[in-house]
């Protein structure tokens, strides 16, 4: 399944917000995230019983921002298990340990919380690319 969304090619609906949602929880499992960092990483207001509900759920918005995220972060997730094929603990790792190589001494994660939630989606999209160039 490729998830490298383009806006006009996504219903904006229940069932896409299923799908996608699956992806981004099981994500935030594999990459360890807490409550805050989901919440900058869909580009929502901290609200710990609205992410919660959407946990169980298994849901993200319905919002193409949303969709857009997670597309990126699936291809975050992507490149890293294609560089790092037999260290799934090296691709799992990698949001919240310091890259000196790619992200002078700073995880991703620091990155994304230094630009705050105005500046997230500009800055996912932008480890995705610096990961897309790394492979090629």
């Amino acid at each position: 399944m490729n998830l490298e969304l383009a806006p006009e090619s996504v219903a904006i609906d229940a069932a896409t917000a299923q799908v996608l949602g699956k992806v981004f929880w099981n994500l935030m499992d594999h990459w360890q995230l807490g409550p805050k960092e989901q919440g900058l990483l869909l580009g929502v207001k901290y609200h710990a019983t609205k992410l919660k509900d959407w946990r169980t759920k298994g849901i993200i918005p319905e919002d193409p921002d949303k969709f857009q995220r997670v597309g990126h972060l699936a291809a975050i997730h992507k490149n890293l298990r294609i560089l790092f094929p037999y260290n799934l603990r090296a691709a799992y790792d990698f949001m919240k340990t310091p890259q000196s190589f790619l992200f002078h001494g700073k995880s991703p994660m620091q990155l994304i919380e230094e630009g705050g939630e105005i500046n997230s989606y500009a800055t996912i999209a932008a480890i995705r690319r610096r990961l897309d160039q790394m492979r090629t």
